[in-house]
């Protein structure tokens, strides 16, 4: 196939406007390509955002070694994406995601998810490739090993998310969609078969009910685990920092300067912007799996690779209004759980922010989910460290060229 080279960076231009949208990636996770010819594609840059990008950022790369030309960088996920193309000549666009169930079952510690159900682009099961850190040479091969045996057009990448493959964009996009439903229903089915309950309507809270139970030793009432979404959200200013509340409540309070009127939230926020320069605004989010693990009272670990980039080696559980150790806590992570109260996710703005939660939300599902197929794996302390590392370092340099 040979695509007109404007044509097909608008198509990946469209491509990952639409996977912001549709909630299939955060940030400038995953990526998208577009085969050209039988020796090229164009694919997304690194390390930028989606809804900003146009189609002069959008990269040619060769096929046979992933070289390019210009200043642009591609995508650090490049070779994956040559894999596809390298194995099949009739694919013409590939998109990587990080979707919320498929990357629920990439943290089972599966080899393949058995497929039941009219999904006809999954070929009847989805091939795990096995773990190896994100970026590398060495996961490039292990895709290229499972691609050689798959009959579908997906495949899950163990703690990482999905590659999904396809004839033209909007197929790929139909992939992705019948991955993640069905991911969800693979889930939905492990959990009837060890809890014995055969309804055809499995909330996901009665489902982390249940995950909760098997993972402290004990039952968990309904009533503790429920979804609220933000409680509040903070930013600093020139003078202190801003507080608004879910009910709609707001105000300004001036940073150490506290009267006894003032709710607790203020007391704790001003304990933490006094002691992280680098941290301007807060979210404070109660939304499901998170408050599932709050109730759980079990520091979260990582098995998802975004969550050790954005959160660190360590998600801490504290007791909610305790700030010497809530500040221990953020010293070497972005967010921090608070006793059956959620957790306080952190950032240098609010879109940092709401990455964190987004990350910490779908880490915490993960965690859920893969509770049902047997012992929790993190991935290992080392190589968490090595990409929260390298995140840090991208990230201020990022913030360097910004400035």
């Amino acid at each position: 196939m040979d695509m007109n080279m404007l044509e097909a960076r608008e198509r990946v231009v469209r491509a990952g406007r639409k996977l912001v949208e549709s909630r299939l990636i955060a940030r400038t996770w995953g990526n998208v390509s577009c085969r050209i010819s039988d020796s090229h594609f164009v694919i997304t840059p690194r390390g930028r955002d989606y809804l900003q990008m146009t189609a002069e950022d959008i990269v040619q790369v060769a096929i046979s070694d992933c070289s390019y030309s210009g200043d642009v960088k591609p995508s650090s996920e490049k070779a994956m994406h040559a894999a596809v193309y390298k194995q099949y000549p009739e694919v013409n666009f590939v998109i990587h995601t990080h979707q919320e169930n498929a990357s629920v079952v990439s943290a089972a510690g599966l080899s393949s998810m058995k497929v039941e159900g009219d999904y006809l682009l999954l070929g009847g099961e989805v091939i795990v490739a096995d773990y190896a850190l994100p970026t590398t040479k060495k996961l490039a091969r292990k895709v290229s090993n499972v691609l050689r045996r798959t009959n579908g057009q997906a495949v899950i990448l163990a703690k990482h998310g999905a590659l999904c493959f396809g004839a033209g964009d909007d197929e790929t996009f139909q992939v992705a969609s019948e991955l993640e439903t069905a991911c969800a229903d693979f889930i939905t089915k492990q959990y009837r078969l060890l809890s014995g309950n055969a309804s055809h309507s499995s909330e996901w809270a009665e489902l982390s009910r249940y995950a909760v139970s098997r993972l402290i030793g004990k039952a968990v009432q309904p009533a503790e685990v429920v979804e609220a979404g933000y409680h509040f959200e903070s930013e600093r200013n020139e003078t202190g920092f801003n507080l608004k509340l879910n009910n709609g409540a707001t105000m300004d309070v001036k940073l150490n300067e506290l009267d006894s009127s003032m709710p607790e939230e203020a007391k704790l926020l001003n304990e933490i912007y006094q002691s992280f320069n680098e941290i301007n605004y807060v979210i404070h989010t109660n939304s499901l799996s998170v408050s599932a693990m709050s109730h759980a009272d079990i520091t979260v670990r990582p098995l998802l690779d975004d969550f050790a980039q954005l959160v660190g080696t360590s998600a801490k559980i504290v007791p909610p209004m305790d700030a010497p150790r809530i500040r221990a806590a953020l010293k070497n992570a972005s967010a921090v759980l608070l006793h059956q109260n959620g957790a306080l996710c952190c950032g240098s703005n609010r879109s940092d922010a709401s990455a964190v939660a987004m990350v910490l939300e779908k880490n915490c599902k993960a965690l859920i989910g893969a509770s049902l197929f047997g012992p929790i794996k993190p991935i290992h302390k080392l190589e968490s460290w090595l990409m929260r590392f390298m995140y840090l370092q991208s990230y201020s340099k990022q913030a360097a060229k910004k400035s």
